[in-house]
């Protein structure tokens, strides 16, 4: 779930008072009710925060500096790069190594060697734009460049939605129950790429995978109908993960999992709420999840050195008449209708939750909640130093044995 701002570091006052007078100004044409609340130094912080939930990214930011680059051969798609040091490129696992506006990819390995202020690392993989002249990357979670990298059959397909038919991938497994598939949903301004660390595991239990996209993907269908081109933080994503579920019964799906990662994990709980096909969908598993929004922007105001109450004055403006104005939603979003734990009750199937207390964007403890809510149904199991969605990165020998023992305990191969 990438943040427009991630540094725990504080910003200048000064600095600090142009964003906020900047989220302001071009907030203050909704209309005089509107421009009374954002005329305070309070409405002006708490619109920037709240735009900021909903607005997907256009551009990720590529913080690290690459020192140097050693390829292997002339076709210089491996080989070793040596990058600044920081918490994204020193910490151990395998990555998605990502520059130029994301026009480049490779797959980032393990450290070869450090110093004080830079980690070299193997790559391969090179896709897209070449490594060679890139100055600045970034760093994501998902290991896997494409589907292709699992090595299992798959194909492209395109489910339809009420935008248009939305691009994902079908990896039907061998053998098994033809009936037994899991829907795989990405998190907030992140790629399908995300989800494909749970797909072998399944595939080797005989369970299908579809590996879905939804509205505001860079890849979804684009243009007039799409809306209001922002984030429902799950309240209306979770359309697009009904019409993955129509298309997937319509092709012999019979139990469904549903697999979601970081916002995806809140995009999974409506559709268990709302959808009329969640009869269906046999269990949950959530991974790094935000099944509680309201902790979430609370945590990442606290990063922002945002004052509490300015927190809160942002999430009431979600919710608020004066959202459609001031952030450019279709619509208010109720964030009582999205914390999952509130609404634990109302849950009938198990889930697997999978959360670290290591997390800088989602904190855990809605996570830990939610499992002390519903022991009957909630398998929750806590890492530690693993930030967010990179649980599978630190410790992967823990992460599959825990995926693999609670898929097990679903049923699975009997073909």
């Amino acid at each position: 779930m990438p943040w427009p701002v991630r540094s725990t570091r504080p910003a200048p006052d000064a600095r600090i008072g142009r964003a906020l007078a900047g989220a302001g100004r071009s907030a203050l044409a909704a209309g005089a009710g509107a421009a009374v609340f954002l005329g305070s130094l309070a409405g002006t912080a708490a619109t920037m925060l709240a735009r900021q939930a909903v607005t997907p990214p256009v551009r990720q930011k590529e913080p690290i500096r690459v020192h140097a680059i050693r390829f292997d051969d002339e076709a210089e798609t491996s080989g070793a790069v040596t990058l600044a040091r920081d918490v994204d490129s020193e910490t151990r696992g395998e990555y998605t190594m990502l520059w130029n506006r994301d026009r480049g990819r490779a797959r980032l390995g393990e450290t070869i060697t450090a110093t004080v202020g830079t980690v070299t690392r193997r790559f391969d993989g090179v896709m897209g734009e070449p490594l060679a002249g890139a100055r600045r990357v970034r760093v994501a979670s998902a290991p896997h460049l494409g589907a292709a990298d699992l090595g299992l059959p798959y194909e492209e397909v395109r489910i339809p939605t009420e935008f248009g038919e939305a691009p994902a991938w079908w990896l039907p497994a061998e053998g098994g129950r033809p009936g037994d598939w899991v829907i795989h949903v990405h998190g907030r301004g992140s790629m399908r790429t995300e989800t494909l660390r749970t797909v072998p595991i399944v595939a080797e239990r005989g369970w299908s995978s579809l590996v879905v996209t939804y509205r505001n993907d860079a890849i979804f269908p684009a243009g007039p109908a799409r809306g209001d081109a922002k984030y429902g933080l799950g309240l209306t994503e979770w359309r697009d993960v009904d019409a993955a579920l129509e298309w997937a019964i319509a092709r012999g799906a019979e139990r469904i999992v549903l697999v979601g990662w970081s916002m995806g994990g809140a995009v999974v709980g409506q559709t268990l709420l709302n959808s009329p096909l969640a009869d269906r969908v046999i269990a949950a598993m959530l991974e790094s999840p935000a099944v509680d929004w309201r902790s979430v922007l609370e945590f990442q105001a606290g990063l922002m050195r945002v004052p509490a109450r300015v927190a809160r004055l942002g999430m009431r403006l979600l919710g608020s008449p004066l959202a459609p104005l001031a952030l450019g939603v279709a619509e208010p979003l109720d964030l009582d209708a999205l914390d999952l734990v509130a609404r634990a009750d109302e849950l009938e199937v198990p889930l697997l939750v999978l959360h670290s207390l290591g997390d800088t964007m989602v904190p855990p403890e809605g996570s830990q909640r939610l499992a002390q809510a519903r022991p009957d149904l909630v398998r929750y199991e806590e890492f530690t130093t693993a930030r967010h969605t990179r649980l599978w990165n630190v410790d992967r020998e823990r992460w599959e044995a825990i995926v693999a023992d609670w898929f097990d305990g679903l049923g699975g191969r009997a073909g």
